[in-house]
């Protein structure tokens, strides 16, 4: 890319005192990254990559999980795939931390690792009286591939969970939770991907993650649940049967809706169910409009509107298409009944997302994307949530 080529997008941005920081090659054609409100200018504020394959001995990275706090380190979470694309094979858990909201990442760090065994499906959730960090996934034998385990032809996937109590620069040993947290009638297991959340007061709170398992060749998904701080967990009740990955927000009435994607095959929209005693029964949604399901897994979070704290956005993110092209975000300003606002985000192939907001006000994403291949890298991508308004979905 020609200076001047570079100059002349420079002179268009309105906002004189922005500056142009970074501009990578890899991301010509999807967006360039500027400081200061670009978003108003139609780019998003920044993108970076934590995670690129081939980087420390990993093939590919997957399944991102993504973790902020005010003060607190920015951290990336996601599968690193050491010999395999497919769910199977050596696999680990990683995680890369930003000290500075996703303009730079530390050393790849190696959160959990259990030899030739498979070890997926990041959810994070922090008890906010304690501030204790919690990561949950699961375990599943390397040699196995998702519908060997799915008919009980080998071992089952079992669920774990470790802790960081200094904001993610050392772990606990995992603790497998299979003896509360599975029945033994289940195969396949998955925990979110994504964020779990806690709900309540220090005294009487609770820490939900978001689950899914099958059990007799069904998908089904549950939640995890903990009233005593991460002491202990146990199971919820099923919540919605043909489903998996899903995502959990609290709505203004503190219910708990969650998101879940449906199984191809099973139905051409999300499923959407709600829980109205923190998560241990779910029935289904009346007042939603639902989204399309493009058979990909897909990451809703609700976000208070700057200068406000009872004014709430909720935003869903997902490939446009059943291709796994053009991952974009949705913007629902009335809980859900409409989803008048769409950006994208990227705009080549792309799949799986996960997504924060931070504490300067701004919404990330981690987006797995790529010019030829959704699986390139993880991409870090910063916006407003007002840029997100400007735009009308089609």
């Amino acid at each position: 890319m020609k200076m001047s080529y570079i100059i002349r997008l420079y002179k268009t941005v309105s906002i004189l005192s922005a500056k142009i920081i970074m501009i990578m090659g890899l991301f010509v054609g999807w967006g360039l990254v500027f400081e200061g409100n670009a978003c108003a200018q139609g780019q998003p504020l920044l993108y970076t990559v934590p995670f690129k394959a081939g980087d420390s001995g990993y093939l590919i990275f997957r399944i991102p999980a993504i973790w902020a706090a005010p003060n607190k380190p920015l951290m990336a979470f996601a599968e690193g795939r050491v010999s395999k694309r497919k769910a199977m094979g050596n696999i680990d858990i990683v995680l890369r931390r930003s000290l500075d909201l996703g303009q730079t990442w530390e050393p790849l760090q190696v959160v959990a690792d259990f030899g030739d065994d498979f070890c997926g499906n990041p959810c994070v959730v922090q008890d906010p009286t304690n501030s204790r960090l919690w990561l949950s996934f699961t375990r599943s034998p390397g040699a196995a591939t998702e519908e060997q385990i799915v008919e009980r032809k080998n071992d089952p996937t079992t669920v774990w969970i470790t802790y960081s109590d200094d904001d993610g620069s050392t772990w606990s040993k995992p603790l497998d939770l299979s003896s509360t947290c599975r029945k033994s009638t289940w195969g396949w297991y998955g925990t979110g991907p994504g964020l779990g959340l806690f709900v309540g007061t220090a005294q009487k709170g609770r820490l939900i993650i978001p689950a899914y398992h099958t059990d007799g060749g069904v998908y089904r998904t549950h939640c995890l649940l903990s009233d005593d701080h991460g002491a202990t967990w146990r199971l919820s009740d099923i919540a919605a049967e043909n489903t998996s990955e899903p995502q959990v927000v609290v709505m203004p009435d503190q219910s708990l809706v969650m998101n879940a994607r449906t199984i191809a095959g099973k139905g051409e929209q999300r499923t959407l169910v709600v829980s109205r005693d923190r998560g241990q029964t779910w029935k289904p949604v009346k007042d939603f409009n639902l989204l399309l399901d493009n058979h990909c897994q897909g990451c809703m979070y609700r976000s208070y509107r700057s200068g406000t704290m009872d004014e709430y956005d909720l935003i869903f993110t997902q490939p446009a298409s059943r291709n796994r092209v053009g991952v974009t975000a949705w913007l629902s300003a009335d809980e859900g009944k409409t989803w008048p606002f769409a950006q994208t985000l990227w705009r080549g192939p792309s799949a799986y997302t996960a997504m924060i907001r931070t504490h300067d006000g701004q919404i990330c994403n981690l987006i797995e994307c790529g010019k030829k291949d959704p699986y390139e890298q993880i991409a870090f991508v910063k916006y407003s949530q007002e840029w997100l308004r400007i735009r009308k979905a089609p």
